[in-house]
């Protein structure tokens, strides 16, 4: 999960970008070889964990590696020892001799079996290419090894000039910085376009074009191709969402709706921007629908806490499940808009209400146990951070807020 740190007045703050949507596909494995390209691990690496993936490293040993001859690495695990992912990643940089090695060539074939998606930046391609995992597919690599992967591998169709490739299971993408793209395109394919394109904004990258790849799989579906197919076997949720957004554009909301609906009942922890998709179908049917997170925001400045709790209740009764605010929006108003400006009451007033929508949210209740020992009331601050922990058993600031008041001798 991307964790946003703020050191400001002696306490950390990590801001949550995103809640994580606990889907079946959580895992993802990069796989570094020495003097990996930075960029091309450390891209992907950032949409990820920005977009609620747990993201993890593995080597061929766990020894410390060097990345560009410059950033030491320590992988997180071996070939050895590495749980297999939901989805495997390689990248380019370094000696790729190392992808010819049988030992290598054996794991990546296994891992490669296993797991539910492929993931390539740059040269991290012929990884897949040595085991043929990618014959008779259509791919790409960094521009300057097109043809070397082309004359090397006959039986792949290789293309230039796009930024990535979807062959439905597998993903490559041209060199460094194209990994972002890619990796934003993978998180379109399974949490939609609409949440791809936060995380976007959210990491400030601007260049991102979903046009610029290729996708090869359902590519060119219109509503009847979505009403004929077994849509929820052949599609991710992400790709569900995404044509149900053009099904509503061209008039067929009901069935996009369906669709949406599906998603959603799928999900353990569906976010706004998954509501959104049905927000949009709604509005365009003249069907109502709650405020958004930042109009509910607009309510609390404007009209006063007890007004949008009012307000909160009555849309929570109408549209039932539905989740319309964010918590992170909440935090940033107590946090910013007055805990950072010295009104600690109205800061705790404005969590405590975000704890009462959010109650099993480790973060929102973090963060009020942090506003009440700013104010003094410790025994509060000690029962919230302890809350946090139950709720997130590995939530690491709350324990170290309760090892620090232990060793204060506080508790």
């Amino acid at each position: 999960m991307k964790k946003i740190i703020v050191l400001i007045l002696g306490l950390h703050f990590q801001f949550f970008a995103y809640s994580q949507n606990q889907t079946e596909i959580k895992n993802i494995a990069i796989f570094l070889q020495d003097n990996v390209e930075i960029l091309d691990f450390a891209g992907p690496m950032e949409v990820f964990i920005v977009a609620g993936f747990n993201v993890y490293t593995v080597a061929k040993t766990t020894e410390p590696m060097k990345a560009m001859h410059s950033l030491t690495i320590i992988p997180d695990y071996s070939i050895d020892n590495a749980p297999i992912p939901d989805i495997i990643a390689f990248v380019g940089g370094g000696d790729l001799a190392v992808a010819k090695e049988d030992n290598i060539k054996e794991w990546v074939k296994d891992v490669s079996s296993k797991t539910e998606l492929q993931f390539t930046v740059c040269t991290g391609a012929f990884f897949l290419a040595e085991i043929g995992f990618l014959d008779h597919m259509i791919a790409t690599t960094y521009h300057q090894s097109i043809e070397y992967l082309k004359t090397t591998f006959p039986k792949i169709d290789v293309r230039d000039n796009v930024r990535f490739v979807d062959n439905g299971k597998v993903i490559t993408t041209a060199g460094i910085s194209a990994g972002i793209d890619g990796a934003l395109h993978l998180v379109s394919k399974l949490k939609g376009e609409k949440f791809a394109k936060q995380v976007a904004r959210d990491l400030e990258y601007d260049k991102w074009i979903p046009e610029e790849g290729l996708i090869i799989k359902n590519q060119k579906l219109t509503e009847n191709d979505f009403e004929s197919m077994n849509w929820k076997v052949d599609l991710y949720p992400g790709e569900i969402l995404n044509l149900s957004d053009k099904l509503s554009k061209k008039g067929a909301y009901e069935q996009a709706e369906k669709r949406i609906k599906y998603v959603i009942s799928k999900m353990k922890a569906p976010n706004t921007e998954t509501y959104e998709y049905l927000r949009e179908n709604y509005k365009l049917q003249n069907k109502e629908v709650p405020p958004t997170s930042k109009e509910f925001i607009e309510i609390i400045k404007n009209e006063g806490i007890e007004q949008a709790e009012k307000i909160y209740l009555e849309n929570k009764a109408k549209f039932k499940n539905w989740v319309f605010i964010h918590p992170d929006d909440l935090i940033r108003l107590s946090y910013v808009d007055n805990y950072l400006k010295n009104n600690l009451q109205r800061a705790i007033k404005i969590q405590d209400f975000a704890k009462m929508i959010f109650p099993d949210d480790a973060y929102t209740t973090y963060v009020l146990g942090v506003y009440y020992e700013r104010n003094n009331q410790l025994n509060k601050a000690i029962k919230l951070y302890k809350e946090a922990i139950k709720l997130d058993a590995d939530f690491v600031m709350a324990k170290d807020k309760i090892e620090d008041l232990e060793q204060s001798g506080k508790i």
